[in-house]
């Protein structure tokens, strides 16, 4: 059982500028801190002018209904740390509808919102005739923000007499980790014009901010609470007089994510080493690269008994604070150009090969269908030889890694060795004695691929996920017009060819081989908490593996002699006094260099303990070996996981219950 925690992020506005207090508070600061915001937001509301400001001269008294925001729910770790919570954002609104109907007041107006703000006349302009203002003129559109109360209270009063312009707040989301979770947590952001109407049917105001991504998008319903409002009396200048009714607002359910915030920030400093050694031994190949390459990478951790995500790392990321408003330097476009697609989380909106810690699966498939049992043995010479089935002078070489001569079940495991599975995906048979091994052929590796979940997204909750291709012959057709042949078998046995997955579809593989053959909906969102519960979600079971316990046993000790054993090509992914199960990839991909050699990617696949497994995890670096670069990524990460840091007593729920060379 981890250890549970609790902290809580405090912020400060200096100079218009909120900064975040990464030191850790009690559950009762962080309540009372919650309040205060929520104070501050009504306070302010009361007295910088939620209302129109109406016309000089008026001097009836109107009533009004205004509106109350629903304070949005808190995003929390899985012990109750704060990862996005409410401030309030003090903000310059012009109602296009509300501004003078002649060409010159409606010009002055903005002249005098630019004279106050320094936004540009034309910027402004533009504005008031693009997004929400062409569908409802009565909507507010804001045009400044992020300053402090003292500016709120002098633009108030030099806007006063300016029609349809509104000093106001409203809360605004601020995330902690900075990079950490950018992708996890999304951000929020005004209504798209597009969704208007979907919106409007669904109860909201055209004003609202709404989720725009990650689980601020996903869990958007359970997060927004419901509006309240307030009637009242109002004086021409929009001050109330009276107070008449009030519906209160109904804050919204606070989301506990299932991740761990610190083994998360240990798996992004480990993903961040592995990919500089990666990047550093592909760079060392001068007379292979003269371009820039993509120092890009993902690691996943999950749970194998629930399917929750207890780290997922994507590199390069982003903070989610950039998309806030707050700050009026954030690069955006930046971040929207920038070549190596920040926004792309690696770990499951982007597809490779995932070369050889694709074998597993291959082995517990013949394994479960008779072509192989743990004494099968098969020669490794280095290579293997193909006479073209069309011409018997043209011979096909497929290679090894290196030369391994006979090898058992495990030992082809453990040794990664292509050739024994060219054998037990294709078959094969030899020239010199006649002799015939058969193959599962590519249907039946296909079929068991998709059994573990391969070719099809897992279920994550989170927007954007990628599938991944599992072909097969029906595919290559359609798609290439050419028949499927013995050699796509083979290079589909290592984990190479036409095949692509996500590093969270092998990590859930992983998982489904650590626990006996259920594969697991993967989920960032561990449960919600209102007031002092927490109820968490079921989990979710995709389906079960068609594989006996028997089997998966075999593969599972076949994976512990590769992490544990003296030749094992895993075994740098072992944490001392830990015994894990692991397998290591390295897949080749793009053109072949002068030297005959690939570029490759690294990869690791791995669940502990062994005996009684608790997570599983996957490792993806864009360059680099698995056996040198991805494997020590994933020693960091299980040594991380193992060796938790002291935490604070908290009080949410605990959890009840891995082509070519290697």
């Amino acid at each position: 059982m981890r250890p549970p925690r609790v902290a809580a992020a405090a912020a400060h506005a200096e100079d218009g500028v909120v900064r975040v207090n990464d030191a850790r508070l009690l559950i009762l600061q962080f309540v009372v801190a919650v309040a205060l915001v929520t104070l501050s937001v009504q306070l302010v509301r009361m007295h910088l002018v939620e209302l129109p400001i109406p016309p000089a001269g008026s001097d009836a008294l109107s009533v009004r209904e205004i509106p109350i925001e629903a304070p949005r729910g808190l995003v929390l770790d899985r012990d109750g740390e704060v990862l996005a919570r409410n401030v309030p954002l003090f903000t310059v609104a012009v109602v296009p509808g509300e501004l003078p109907t002649d060409a010159a007041g409606r010009r002055s107006a903005l002249l005098a919102v630019e004279q106050q703000t320094g936004v540009p006349l034309r910027t402004l302009e533009r504005a008031m005739v693009t997004g929400l203002a062409t569908i409802d003129p009565l909507v507010p559109v804001e045009v400044y923000r992020g300053f402090n109360l003292q500016d709120a209270i002098a633009l108030r009063a030099a806007l006063a007499a300016t029609p349809g312009v509104r000093v106001q707040t409203r809360a605004m989301r601020l995330y902690s980790g900075g990079e950490l979770l950018g992708h996890v947590l999304g951000h929020v952001g005004p209504i798209p014009a597009e969704g208007a109407e979907e919106y409007l049917a669904a109860g909201y105001r055209l004003d609202e901010r709404v989720g725009q991504s990650g689980v601020e998008a996903v869990y958007e319903s359970e997060l927004r609470g419901q509006l309240g409002h307030r009637v009242v009396l109002a004086d021409p200048t929009g001050r109330e007089v009276e107070h008449l009714t009030q519906v209160d607002a109904v804050a919204g359910a606070d989301l506990v994510l299932s991740i761990d915030v610190d083994l998360q920030r240990a798996t992004t400093e480990a993903l961040e080493q592995g990919l500089d050694a990666g990047l550093e031994a592909a760079l060392s190949l001068e007379i292979r690269h003269d371009q820039p390459l993509e120092r890009i990478g993902a690691a996943v951790v999950i749970d194998v008994r629930t399917g929750e995500l207890l780290a997922m790392v994507s590199s390069p990321s982003y903070d989610a604070n950039t998309f806030s408003g707050l700050d009026p330097d954030a690069d955006t476009v930046a971040l929207l150009t920038d070549t190596g697609r920040p926004l792309v989380h690696r770990a499951f909106q982007e597809v490779r090969s995932p070369g050889s810690i694709f074998k597993p699966l291959v082995g517990a498939a013949a394994l479960q269908e008779g072509i192989a049992t743990p004494l099968t043995q098969i020669r490794s010479t280095g290579s293997l030889t193909v006479r073209s089935i069309y011409d018997p002078d043209v011979i096909y070489v497929f290679k090894d890694w290196t030369v391994h001569g006979v090898l058992d079940f495990y030992g082809g495991l453990v040794r990664s060795s292509d050739v024994y599975y060219y054998y037990l995906a294709g078959g094969y048979d030899d020239p010199d004695d006649e002799t015939s091994f058969e193959g599962l052929g590519v249907e039946r590796v296909a079929r068991y691929g998709r059994e573990f979940g391969l070719g099809a997204p897992t279920g994550l909750d989170l927007p954007g996920e990628a599938g991944g291709l599992m072909p097969d012959r029906e595919w290559k057709e359609a798609t290439y017009g050419e028949p499927w042949v013995l050699g796509d078998t083979y290079t589909l046995g290592i984990g190479q060819g036409y095949l692509t997955v996500t590093p969270l579809q092998m990590a859930v593989a992983a998982a489904a081989i650590a626990n006996g053959g259920e594969v697991l909906v993967p989920r960032v969102a561990r449960g919600f908490r209102m007031g002092d519960e927490v109820q968490l979600l079921p989990r979710e079971v995709a389906g079960l593996l068609p594989i006996d316990a028997e089997h998966l046993a075999v593969v599972r000790e076949a994976m512990k002699r590769t992490a544990d054993g003296p030749l094992g090509t895993a075994r740098r992914g072992e944490p001392e006094g830990i015994t894990i199960g692991g397998k290591t990839g390295t897949a080749e991909f793009g053109p072949q260099h002068p030297d005959d050699e690939f570029d490759t990617h690294g990869w690791f696949i791995a669940f502990a303990p062994y005996d009684e497994p608790e997570i599983a995890l996957a490792v993806y670096l864009n360059h680099g070996s698995g056996a040198l670069h991805a494997a020590p990524v994933a020693h960091d990460i299980l040594y991380a996981y193992f060796n938790p840091p002291t935490a604070q007593v908290g009080t949410l729920a605990s959890p009840d219950t891995t082509g070519g060379a290697p």
